[in-house]
C-alpha cells in the first residue's frame, strides 16, 4: 500500500499499465511473391540505389545535427533498454512475486528508446522501491517537502546490499532533494563520486551539482559542470537549460576580493542561518566577510588619503606661486622631492576616527554597487565598528 501511494504521489509515471518489460518475439508472415510484388520491389530497390549515388538537392538531412551533437559532446544519455534489463535482472535476483513484477511492468512504457533524463531516473527509482522496502522508505521521505532528506552516509545498507546502478540513482535522488531544500553542502556530499557516464540521468547530476557549486561559491567547478551540461542544451529539460545559462552569465561577472564576492558570502550566511545553522562553518564565513570588508575599507582610506595629499600639494604650490611673483616673463618650473609625513593609521582600520563627512563618503563608495538588503547589513556592521572605536 505504501509503495503504491509513493508512485501515485511522487512519480506520476506515464506509460501503459500491464505492458510487459520482457522482450517479445515478433512473428513475420511470408508475403506472397507474385509477379506484381517482385516488380514493385525491384522498382523500390532502383530508387534506393539512385538516391545513394546521385546527389539530390531536395533530400532532407535530418540526422546530421543530432549526429554532430553526439560527436562533439563529452557525455551521452544512457540507453533506457540497458536499465530496463537491469531491472529485470534485479527482479530475478530478488525472486520478486508476480504482483511486484506486474507493478514494475506498469512503470515502463511499451517503447523505452526515447526515455531519458528525470523520467528514466524516476522509473528506475520506482522499480527499486517496488522490490526493496528500504528504498521505498527513502523515496517517501524525499517526496515529503517537510521531511529532512536522508544522507547516503546514514544508509549503511546502501553500499553493500543494493546494486551499483540503483545506488547511484538513489544517491542522485538524495542530492536532488537536498539541493531543492537549499542544503547545498549535503547535496554535493550525496552526489560525490557519481560518474557522469555511469548514472541513469547524467543531466540531473550535472545540473544539481552546478547549482550547489554556484551557491557555495565554487566558480571553477560550477563553470565546468555548466559547460558540460550545455553541450546537450537542446536535449535538456527547459528549466535545466535556462538556469544553466543564467548561472554561466552570473559567474562571468564574478570577481574575487570584491564587493560582489562579499555580497555572495553574505547571501550564503543568510541561507545557513535560515536553515537554523550557526556552527563553526557559519562563524568562519562571518569572519571571512569581516576581513574582506576591512581590506576594502583600507583600500578606500588609502585612496582618500592619496587624494587629500594631492590636493594639499596642489594648494601649496598655488600659494607659493601667488606669494612671490616672477622676476621676469618666463615659463614657471621647478620640482621638489614631494616627501610628506606618513600618517600613523595604527593596527586597526581607523574607521571610527575618520571625520563624519569622510566616513559617510567612504561608506557610500563601498556600498553603492550593492543591493539594498546587502547595503543595510554592511552599514550596520560599520555602525557597530564605529561604536567600538569610540
Amino acid at each position: 500500500m505504501v509503495q503504491r501511494s509513493f508512485t501515485e504521489l511522487c512519480l506520476r509515471l506515464g506509460g501503459e499499465p500491464g505492458v510487459t518489460i520482457q522482450r517479445q518475439r515478433t512473428v513475420r508472415s511470408n508475403p506472397r511473391f507474385d509477379r506484381a510484388t517482385c516488380c514493385a520491389a525491384l522498382s523500390a530497390l532502383c530508387m534506393v540505389v539512385t538516391g545513394l549515388f546521385l546527389p539530390s538537392a531536395g533530400r532532407a538531412d535530418s540526422g546530421t545535427s543530432e549526429e554532430g551533437l553526439r560527436k562533439t559532446a563529452q557525455w551521452d544519455w544512457p540507453a533506457a533498454t540497458v536499465y530496463q534489463e537491469f531491472v529485470v535482472s534485479y527482479l530475478e535476483q530478488q525472486q520478486a512475486s508476480e504482483e511486484v513484477r506486474r507493478r514494475v511492468e506498469s512503470y515502463w512504457p511499451a517503447d523505452v528508446r526515447g526515455l531519458r533524463g528525470p523520467e528514466l531516473l524516476d522509473r528506475v527509482l520506482a522499480s527499486g522501491a517496488a522490490v526493496d522496502a528500504r528504498v521505498n522508505e527513502v523515496l517517501v521521505r524525499l517526496a515529503d517537502p517537510l521531511a529532512l532528506p536522508p544522507a547516503p552516509r546514514d544508509l549503511p545498507w546502501l553500499a553493500t546490499e543494493v546494486p551499483g546502478w540503483l545506488q547511484d540513482a538513489l544517491r542522485l535522488a538524495c542530492g536532488r532533494a537536498f539541493a531543492q531544500r537549499k542544503m547545498y553542502d549535503e547535496a554535493l556530499e550525496s552526489m560525490a563520486g557519481i560518474q557522469v557516464d555511469q548514472v541513469c540521468d547524467p543531466g540531473s547530476l550535472l545540473f544539481y551539482r552546478a547549482l550547489s557549486e554556484h551557491h557555495l561559491l565554487q566558480p571553477e567547478a560550477c563553470l565546468e559542470d555548466v559547460d558540460l551540461l550545455l553541450q546537450r542544451e537542446s536535449e535538456l529539460p527547459v528549466r535545466y537549460a535556462r538556469l544553466a545559462r543564467l548561472i554561466r552569465a552570473d559567474l562571468e561577472g564574478y570577481e574575487p576580493e570584491s564587493l560582489d564576492e562579499v555580497a555572495r558570502l553574505m547571501r550564503d550566511v543568510h541561507r545557513r542561518l535560515d536553515l537554523g545553522r550557526a556552527g563553526q562553518l557559519v562563524r568562519e564565513e562571518e569572519q571571512k566577510i569581516v576581513e574582506k570588508l576591512d581590506k576594502l575599507i583600507e583600500q578606500i582610506e588609502q585612496q582618500m588619503q592619496q587624494q587629500q595629499q594631492q590636493q594639499s600639494q596642489s594648494q601649496g604650490a598655488d600659494q607659493q606661486s601667488q606669494s612671490r611673483p616672477m622676476e621676469e616673463s618666463q615659463i614657471a618650473g621647478g620640482s621638489g622631492p614631494g616627501d610628506v609625513d606618513k600618517k600613523d593609521t595604527g593596527q586597526r582600520s581607523g574607521w571610527g576616527n575618520l571625520p563624519p563627512a569622510q566616513r559617510q563618503e567612504a561608506l557610500q563608495r563601498l556600498t553603492e554597487q550593492l543591493p539594498s538588503h546587502y547595503r543595510d547589513v554592511i552599514e550596520g556592521y560599520f555602525r557597530e565598528l564605529a561604536k567600538q572605536d569610540r
